[in-house]
């Protein structure tokens, strides 16, 4: 067998999988004509984008060690279940295993196309691993297990490394599984950096796992040595701005709506010792602390009412005053801790693209304004695809025209109140936002090479008319029925089978 045991082990945590979900949840536009009030020329534009979640599943290996990107299992021969949490160590290794259990741990597979790649995987404490799926052991000695993995092609493989017995009084731990021609020191995929060509800035929204507005702390972050780099808080702040640093990138942080004024300046300080003074940083707070399905908004409108920011019977006041008043609070910590080089920290308070009267609400309350550089939203382009299916996909082409003007004239608006701040106007995502639970509609109309034409109508028109910072979502996944908003389907994708993909690479080419 060499595909996944249980298929849900390789999507990962129910939290990346609504991230995408939530992505569906957008008001219809109800926004009049475009303001006619003179802005000043675009300034240039820039893309960026938001890496996509590390789930094993598109084959976006972000790290060298290929177990960075995936948790233990728990297995009895019945299948798989979570590891639980009393059988791991604070850095997220196995300490024992009960009687018949064996823990599998998925191995992100390379990009494609490959056919054969060899692994070796080093470890430290007593204890003995085995492979499975598309994984073949081929060679063992203590302390190391070496691999390959042979390639069929198929869209379904799996591989996975397995820890069959462990010393309690000396576990497995420190495993490193990579390709044989990496070094020991490169801490990244050189695929994956390859992959950030021609993007000048990387939001981690799905990196850090915003969404599942989890409780956090400093002395309990990620660390670069843990276990995985999927739990807690997501991924080690040293390893963000090493990519920043290694890609150069501009990083753009969130920071959790739960986090207090010590996980916010510790995060702060960090970032402000370790990444390139010549870097620009762009944070933000929470991620869309207006959308319905996430948590961090019900938190958000509970704590605005209950603090009296708005009547009982206007809920959506007091979370847009809630949030004003946590972006200040963060950003009052950002300031002070980039004091010595403000011109490197952009921050950014977000709102929703669609009703540019919330923006307005949150830029006037209180002194939220003093406090930021910038205001952002998501111009998707929308298209209502109830009903439709796979035979109306010159149907959907037909409207985009239509639905690439209305995101650029939503735009205008907001850059337009964003300007009387005396704010920067960006994007915290963009790009297409069809979603259909037809796959067949939804991978016709993904994998059209009209596709192409309409991101190139899209940044053209934002080149022209808005201009600054776009932030394209996202960098790799799959087509599914939350949404195909990856740029490619799986990592290695040619460009002559995305066209998203190859409409971006073409217009940085010719704007540079």
């Amino acid at each position: 067998m060499t595909g996944w045991p249980w298929r849900a082990a390789a999507i990962g945590s129910a939290a990346i999988l609504a991230v995408a979900i939530a992505r569906a949840v957008v008001p219809t536009p109800n926004a009049g004509p475009a303001p006619r009030a003179a802005l000043p020329p675009p300034p240039d534009t820039r893309l960026g984008i938001n890496l996509s979640g590390l789930a094993p599943y598109n084959r976006q290996q972000v790290f060298a060690n290929l177990i960075a990107q995936s948790e233990w299992f728990a297995s009895s021969g019945q299948g798989w279940t979570a590891m639980p949490a009393a059988q791991l160590d604070r850095a997220g290794w196995v300490k024992a295993l009960s009687p018949g259990q064996v823990a599998p741990r998925p191995l992100v597979l390379p990009a494609a196309p490959f056919d054969r790649v060899a692994v070796r995987c080093t470890y430290a404490g007593s204890g003995d691993l085995s492979a499975g799926g598309i994984a073949r052991v081929t060679g063992q000695t203590r302390g190391v297990m070496d691999l390959e993995l042979v390639s069929q092609g198929g869209t379904d493989e799996g591989a996975w490394i397995q820890l069959d017995r462990t010393d309690p009084a000396d576990p497995v731990r420190a495993i490193d599984c990579r390709d044989r021609r990496l070094p020991a020191s490169a801490r990244f995929a050189p695929e994956f950096l390859a992959s950030l060509r021609g993007f000048s800035a990387v939001r981690f929204l799905d990196w850090q796992l915003t969404n599942a507005n989890r409780p956090v702390r400093w002395d309990r972050r990620t660390r670069t040595d843990d276990a995985t780099q999927v739990a807690g808080d997501g991924v080690a702040i040293e390893d963000m701005v090493r990519l920043a640093n290694e890609a150069q990138v501009d990083p753009w942080f969130l920071m959790p709506y739960k986090a207090d004024a010590a996980y916010i300046e510790g995060f702060a300080r960090l970032v402000h010792a370790s990444l390139d003074p010549g870097r620009t940083v762009y944070v933000e707070l929470g991620n869309e602390v207006w959308n319905d399905m996430f948590d961090a908004t019900l938190q958000a409108r509970r704590e605005g009412l209950a603090a009296g920011l708005a009547p009982a019977d206007d809920p959506n006041r007091a979370q847009t005053r809630r949030y004003a008043q946590k972006v200040r609070d963060a950003m009052r910590i950002w300031t002070r801790v980039f004091a010595d080089r403000p011109a490197r920290l952009v921050r950014v308070a977000a709102t929703i693209h669609v009703y540019p009267e919330i923006a307005e609400t949150m830029l006037a309350f209180e002194d939220l304004s003093r406090w930021i550089d910038a205001l952002a939203t998501a111009p998707y382009i929308q298209l209502d695809l109830a009903g439709r299916g796979a035979g109306d996909v010159d149907w959907v082409f037909a409207q985009l025209d239509g639905a690439v003007d209305a995101a650029i004239d939503a735009a205008v608006r907001n850059r337009a109140i964003a300007a009387r701040y005396g704010k920067r106007y960006l994007t915290y995502e963009g790009g297409q936002h069809l979603v259909t639970r037809d796959l067949e509609l939804a991978r016709r109309v993904q994998r059209d090479p009209r596709m192409a034409a309409v991101y190139r109508r899209y940044l053209d028109a934002w080149r022209a008319r808005v201009g600054d910072r776009m932030m394209l979502y996202a960098s790799a996944s799959p087509i599914g029925e939350a949404g195909a908003w990856g740029l490619v389907e799986y990592a290695g994708q040619t460009e002559a089978d995305a066209p998203k993909l190859r409409a971006v690479r073409a217009f940085v080419a010719r704007n540079r």
